[in-house]
């Protein structure tokens, strides 16, 4: 039987509003997830923003590198620059380039250009290359400047003759480097400037042709020209094994990883420009064959100068010897020549005392 017509029109208003009421909850829904994204991506730019602001004021000679302070910063959207897994060499335009990631092994197109790079990331070539080279690479710069601010350089493709970043005419602000070869690479006649560098370790090959010794990877390698500044690092000389070497290494470290050669090398290559004006403070060093090692290549005759400022030492580093203690934090290598450098202010980073001359109390001659 029919229902009366007043109690159908009544079902029919209770109806419609209990999908009114639906619809409004559904809306509620809806505002409270889009509310949500909103205080989230809120949240998240407000930590980028503070991450920026506490590096802007990190203090010369009292703040030093580490991972939260340096490099990409997480949660900062980028965009790729060119295509993830481009082989061979790259050439950058000049101009500025901001939060992008860049792949191959890339070079500045133009030797007399500016380049700005922030917060970008290079992570290299694939393969092994016919030769050095580095995830951002720029020997052939004359008059030009590259400058990296908060940027990462972390090969995809880790090989023997990849760096991080590599060359001369540059300055890295606030950057890690990690996997490479070496980290920080300078062997050109225009100097770098390189300020609180990060690096945590380096990817180490048995068959790396360029030192069969074992004692290759580096940090910071100087090989030529100058000015020079490495100020406020962090800089830790350990490797990793890759997974393409052909042979195990024979020094493990107790963090689990292994030695690696030296945490700063200056080393004055006899084939590239004189270094001159080169000062090494504020840096913390830990780990390799040496923590600090300056090497006269050039031997009888010539005079390897640096002004070493205040450095922190950690007690943790490679013994080359088996039968007793020879440990060398601070590594000299006059080859017959002369090293001129201001020992006074290298100290433990445990306890702040100084180094001294010895096999087991910090600077060694070799």
């Amino acid at each position: 039987m029919p229902l009366p017509d007043g109690l159908t029109a009544a079902i029919a208003a209770v109806e419609a509003q209990a999908t009114a009421l639906s619809n409004r909850y559904d809306a509620a829904q809806a505002a409270a997830v889009t509310l949500t994204d909103d205080l989230e991506a809120a949240e998240q730019r407000a930590m980028i923003a503070e991450a920026k602001l506490a590096r802007a004021r990190l203090r010369p000679g009292i703040d030093v590198a580490g991972p939260d302070n340096t490099g990409t910063i997480p949660g900062e959207p980028r965009t790729n620059w060119n295509a993830p897994g481009t082989v061979g060499k790259v050439a950058v335009a000049p101009g500025t380039y901001d939060t992008q990631d860049f792949y191959g092994d890339c070079y500045p197109a133009d030797p007399a250009g500016t380049y700005l790079f922030r917060g970008c990331r290079f992570h290299g070539g694939v393969g092994h290359p016919s030769g050095n080279r580095g995830c951002f690479y720029c020997w052939n710069l004359t008059t030009g400047w590259a400058t990296f601010e908060d940027c990462t350089f972390a090969p995809d493709s880790p090989s023997y003759y990849r760096d991080g970043i590599v060359g001369h005419r540059y300055t890295a602000s606030r950057c890690q480097s990690f996997g490479g070869t070496d980290g920080f690479g300078v062997n050109g006649n225009g100097g770098a400037i390189i300020e609180w560098p990060y690096v945590p370790w380096l990817t180490w090959f048995k068959q790396d042709p360029a030192h069969t010794d074992g004692t290759h990877n580096d940090p910071v390698a100087i090989q030529g020209g100058g000015p020079n500044v490495v100020r406020d690092g962090n800089l830790a000389c350990y490797v990793k094994v890759a997974d393409t070497s052909t042979g195990p290494n024979t020094r493990p470290a107790p963090n689990g990883m292994f030695y690696g050669g030296s945490a700063i090398i200056v080393n004055q290559a006899k084939s590239l420009d004189v270094i001159h004006d080169t000062t090494i403070s504020g840096n913390l060093l830990s780990g390799g064959y040496a923590q600090l090692q300056l090497n006269n290549n050039r031997g009888t005759g010539y005079v390897l100068a640096v002004t070493l400022g205040p450095n922190q030492y950690d007690r943790d580093v490679y013994n080359n010897s088996r039968a007793a203690v020879d440990k060398r934090w601070i590594c000299l290598v006059p080859n017959g020549g002369a090293i001129t450098a201001n020992m006074a202010e290298q100290r433990w980073a445990d306890d702040g005392t100084a180094l001294t001359p010895g096999l087991a109390t910090g600077i060694r001659t070799v």
